[in-house]
This record gives structure tokens, C-alpha cells and sequence, in this order.
């Protein structure tokens, strides 16, 4: 048989462009813990412990992981996740700094956690939301333009006594933030996905992705979705329940669990049980900061089950609130 040179040619080709193609589908990773870039790809074994919004709440974190066990079960390589949805970081304007460094010990001990765990603190799970992604685009900004460790709170101040200072003032960690910091907090992902349909990002849903590749790299646009959209039950002009179904059919996922918004924002009949729904696909929650009617919690989500809808998620099951009472107890 007679093969040319552009036949080999093509074949090269061809098998080159398989080689380096995307996966389309969550399928198509290996069924264990895997990062691809922006996502992170979970099994279709296993629990995952998920938090957000704790924003400097030192006291809420440790809470959490004394509930779950999360470092003593990762430790004895059972099967288990934990995974924070974003906005660990940053004081709210109107809650009190204490402690005065939350966010710093937050950071820090989740990198702590994930060097002295080794191969097993990948299963610690940060992903980016939109206030770490603003600080770290402030801190930046401040770098570009002279400042140093030793310069760090003359150039922070000129920056609120700018015009733009009560925007910057919402992303107050770069008032504490380290080289060390910025740097991890640069590689956070931005997405994860279960195998059996869970989708977890900060914010909402990427209203041209097309599939998974499209969340690899996302470009700013789908960046600003994920991270910064809110509802359009809650806010004008925001997404809808067409984008979030279009959404999760374009990856393959089911259920849809974010942060960002805040339950105060949505409509009574949205709420049950101290979090939020909207639609049957999409799970709206708080841990740290949740104005009323929120209540602290945190989602628990067997990795080996296929939820047909967040309304088969069920309160002492799947939605644990983080202190006995709808309150949480006052900070001495």
C-alpha cells in the first residue's frame, strides 16, 4: 500500500489536534480530582463540604471545619472535599473588623493546610470570586505604580482618598495582602465540576459558554459572569432561568450552587431554610456574611448522586446551618 507524504501529513495533523484538543465533556477527565486550568474536575465518589462568602469570618471557617472533620477525614485519605465558593476575603463595610486580620488567617491557613496535607491538600478547593479577584487586580494596580511592603499603607490611602476610594474600600484586604498572597491568590481557580452533574462557581453562570473548554480560559467577558452576575430575580438586568439551564446543558451538569448574592435580595417564596433558590437548577447560599433572612450554612453534595434538582437538597442532609440557632452567638 502507497501512502504519500501529505497522507502522513494529514495523519500527523489530525493526531496532533486530537492530542491537544479540550475536553468537551466532564466525562472525559480521569474520574479522580483533576485542575484543567480554570476548572476543577471532581470524581463521581465522594463528599463535598462547600462554603462561600465567608468574608474575614476566622470564627465561621474553624466552625466549619470542626462540623465536617475536614482536615482529620482528609488526613485519614477518607473520600472528602472541601470546597470554598470565593469572597474569603475582605471586610464588608458594614460589620465590624474582628478579628482585625479574618481574611489573613483564612488565606493562611488554607495554604498552610494544603502544604502540610501534600498530595491530599488539592482537596482543599479555593476558588476565586469576584473580591479576590478585584484585590488582587488592586494590588496589582499599586505595584505597577511603585509600592512596597514599607510603602503599602501611604499608597493604600491615597487610594481612598481618591475619587475611586469607596470602590476600593469594599476590597480592603490589599491593606493586608503580601507578595505570598497575591500570588496564590492569582492561581485559584474559577470553576468545579462533578462528574455527576454538581457545578459550584462564585457568582453565575457564563452566558455564551459553549462547553467546557470554554471554562479552561475563560475570556473576560465569561470571567465577569462567573464571578460578578447576579439573577434577574434579585437584580436588573442580571441572568435568567434560560441562561442558567443553557449553561449547565453546554457542561453537562445539573445543579447549579453560587454564592454572591446576598438572600436578603430575593423574594420570600425563594427562600427556605435559610438559603436560596431560584429555579430548579440553581442553589443560592452564605456562610459568613448572609443578611437576613440567610442563615449561616454550609451544602453538603454526595459526589456519587445525580441530583435531578436543588429541591431534592434537604435541610440536615444537604444544607447544614453552621450554628444550632438562626443566629449566630455574639463575638466576645
Amino acid at each position: 500500500m502507497n501512502i504519500s507524504l501529505i497522507d502522513l501529513t494529514l495523519c500527523f495533523i489530525c493526531f496532533a489536534s486530537a492530542a491537544t484538543a479540550q475536553p468537551q465533556l466532564p466525562a472525559q477527565y480521569p474520574n479522580q480530582l483533576t485542575r484543567d486550568g480554570n476548572i476543577v474536575v471532581l470524581p463521581d465518589h465522594g463528599t463535598a463540604y462547600i462554603v462561600s462568602d465567608l468574608h474575614a469570618h476566622w470564627d465561621d471557617f474553624n466552625q466549619w471545619l470542626q462540623l465536617t472533620k475536614l482536615v482529620e477525614r482528609i488526613q485519614a485519605d477518607e473520600d472528602v472535599y472541601g470546597l470554598i465558593l470565593g469572597d474569603a476575603i475582605d471586610y464588608k463595610p458594614d460589620e465590624p473588623k474582628h478579628p482585625p486580620y479574618g481574611d489573613t488567617l483564612i488565606v493562611d491557613r488554607i495554604m498552610e493546610l494544603q502544604r502540610q496535607l501534600g498530595d491530599k491538600g488539592e482537596r482543599i478547593i479555593y476558588l476565586r470570586g469576584n473580591h479576590e479577584f478585584a484585590a488582587t487586580d488592586a494590588y496589582a494596580m499599586l505595584k505597577r505604580q511603585g509600592m512596597t511592603a514599607r510603602s503599602q499603607e501611604h499608597f493604600i490611602r491615597l487610594l481612598y482618598e481618591s475619587p475611586l476610594g469607596a470602590y476600593y474600600k469594599q476590597f480592603n484586604f490589599i491593606e493586608r495582602m503580601t507578595d505570598t498572597h497575591y500570588e496564590f491568590l492569582m492561581n485559584l481557580p474559577t470553576v468545579v465540576v462533578g462528574k455527576n452533574g454538581f457545578v459550584g462557581v462564585h457568582g453565575g453562570p457564563g452566558r455564551f459558554v459553549t462547553s467546557l473548554a470554554d471554562l479552561v480560559n475563560p475570556n473576560p467577558k465569561t470571567l465577569e459572569e462567573l464571578l460578578w452576575h447576579r439573577p434577574e430575580i434579585a437584580y436588573s438586568g442580571g441572568y435568567t432561568l434560560t441562561h442558567i439551564k443553557n449553561f449547565l446543558e453546554a457542561i453537562h451538569g445539573n445543579i447549579l450552587i453560587v454564592g454572591h448574592t446576598p438572600i436578603h435580595y430575593f423574594p420570600k417564596r425563594n427562600v427556605r431554610d435559610g438559603i436560596a433558590t431560584f429555579g430548579e437548577s440553581q442553589l443560592i447560599f452564605s456562610t459568613g456574611y448572609s443578611g437576613r433572612p440567610g442563615i449561616p450554612a454550609y451544602i453538603e453534595i454526595d459526589l456519587a448522586e445525580t441530583y435531578p434538582s436543588v429541591n431534592a437538597l434537604k435541610l440536615g442532609t444537604n444544607i447544614h446551618h453552621l450554628y444550632s440557632e438562626t443566629r449566630k452567638p455574639k463575638s466576645d
